[in-house]
């Protein structure tokens, strides 16, 4: 199974790094010196690292609170899949139902999580899911306290089927394509515009330049790493799903 983290930073590493090198090699190189009035008139054009800026920053905020959204449906989902295990005991005849619950919970934890490291899920979650509200929806309301008890639980797998719908559509593609090619076309303008613009002092000018490229480069890669928020440097924790297993299993066991 591939990981898309991987596939997308050394797709982003090649397309930004390649043309990084180039650029100190061919400065290193050749002698260019920049015509003043050139650099002077390239100088005054602040609109592109504006406009450039603001971009980032758009890209990186939407990316962050995308981010924290996935994470807190993830800790609700698996807090729904335990609060739904304990409601269940208020039911009479429930057993296939938490058979089904804990089938669930466990086919997570063995499948869709390493299924999010390629941004999919797994089909044995989505059968276990589907068994377990074909449980659900067998059961028998016998008493009031059933009745109360089993509009509980089917809330409780409401929230888990909303929680499951947002981690399948986050797991991938949270970066729209032409929001890619417009970082990688904007950090190819911003090597233009250094070059052409170069200072005379070749010392300050390559602080600067590795400096600004530096930035530049870490900005682009968290927002890549950001785009996949199940696997990469900064990813969302999973182990609640495996401490609701737990939980789950205790329950339905001891029981």
């Amino acid at each position: 199974m591939h990981n898309l983290f991987i596939e997308n930073m050394t797709t982003t590493l090649l397309l930004l790094g390649i043309p990084t090198l180039l650029y100190f090699i061919v400065t290193n190189k050749f002698a260019y010196k920049a015509d003043p009035q050139l650099s002077e008139a390239l100088a005054n054009f602040n609109i592109f690292n504006s406009l450039y800026s603001i971009f980032l920053s758009m890209a990186l905020i939407t990316l962050l609170v995308n981010f924290n959204t996935v994470k807190d449906d993830t800790r609700k989902e698996a807090e729904s899949i335990t609060s739904a295990a304990r409601l269940m005991s208020g039911l009479t005849n429930a057993g296939k139902l938490k058979l089904a619950l804990l089938e669930y919970a466990k086919s997570v934890v063995n499948y869709d999580l390493k299924a999010l490291k390629s941004g999919n899920m797994s089909n044995e979650a989505l059968l276990a899911f589907n068994n377990l509200w074909d449980e659900v929806n067998k059961m028998q309301i016998n008493s009031t306290k059933d009745e109360y008890a089993y509009h509980l639980v089917m809330g409780e797998l409401s929230d888990i089927s909303k929680s499951r719908l947002n981690r399948r559509m986050k797991a991938k593609d949270n970066l729209h394509p032409l929001v890619f090619s417009l970082l990688i076309i904007g950090y190819y303008i911003m090597l233009i515009k250094t070059y052409l613009t170069r200072l005379e002092n070749k010392r300050i000018q390559r602080a600067y330049e590795i400096c600004v490229f530096g930035i530049m480069l870490l900005v682009i890669v968290t927002i890549v790493d950001l785009n996949t928020p199940f696997v990469g440097i900064v990813n969302i924790e999973t182990s609640s799903f495996n401490i609701a297993l737990e939980r789950v299993t205790q329950i339905t066991l001891n029981q």
